[in-house]
């Protein structure tokens, strides 16, 4: 009586055939998450502030900005003209109005900012969130005047772009839905002063839309 041998590939039968008899199925393992709010926006090429200050080599200059929220991170994208990313001394920050009221937050250009998101190539690359906070001495009272940091990630940078990922439950009271603006900017004397180098979206426009 001969006995037949069973290979790997019928075993991995028999075992789909097994999980399709007790109604599993298998699962995708490459499966992003879903994105359920985003919100976009491009910039003009050439239209930094900086291109004449010797102090700023490589102004950055804005063409693309991007967030993405999933249901547990939020996507921070931005995008340089060629050649202006500084990964000696480019920074961006994101000014987030997250319950979508202008009067709330800081005063960041026609957005109420509750978060400020920075993401810095150089000289110390990373980047941070930071809360809008109400001081003693704040002006008028009742306002938030400065942003204090309270979470750090890593981010990932190309020759032209720099991403960063924060998990969603770091803003509070947060939906999903927010308005926001970009500033770049070069960190001059190891990061103690900066200088502004191009907005997104340009004024008057007031803010981005994520929906």
């Amino acid at each position: 009586m001969m006995r037949r041998q069973c290979s790997n590939l019928d075993t991995a039968a028999v075992a789909l055939f097994v999980l399709s008899i007790a109604g599993c199925s298998v699962p995708s393992l490459h499966r992003s998450p879903t994105v359920r709010f985003r919100g976009d926006a491009t910039d003009p090429i050439g239209d930094t502030a900086s291109v004449a200050s010797a102090r700023v080599a490589r102004p950055a200059d804005l063409i693309y900005a991007s967030i993405q929220v999933t249901d547990a991170a939020v996507r921070f994208t931005v995008r340089f003209a060629p050649a202006s990313l500084d990964p000696a001394t480019t920074g961006v920050a994101f000014a987030l109005d997250t319950d979508l009221d202008p009067t709330t937050g800081g005063r960041n250009l026609g957005v109420g900012a509750e978060y400020l998101v920075s993401i810095h190539a150089g000289p110390r690359r990373g980047a941070s969130v930071a809360r809008a906070v109400i001081d003693s001495d704040c002006s008028p009272p009742g306002t938030p005047c400065r942003y204090e940091p309270f979470d750090h990630a890593d981010i990932v940078i190309s020759d032209d772009e720099m991403e960063v990922l924060f998990p969603r439950s770091a803003f509070a009271k947060f939906d999903g839905r927010l308005n926001f603006r970009v500033t770049a900017y070069a960190n001059l004397d190891g990061g103690r002063q900066t200088t502004t180098s191009d907005h997104l979206p340009n004024l008057p426009a007031q803010f981005v839309a994520v929906r």
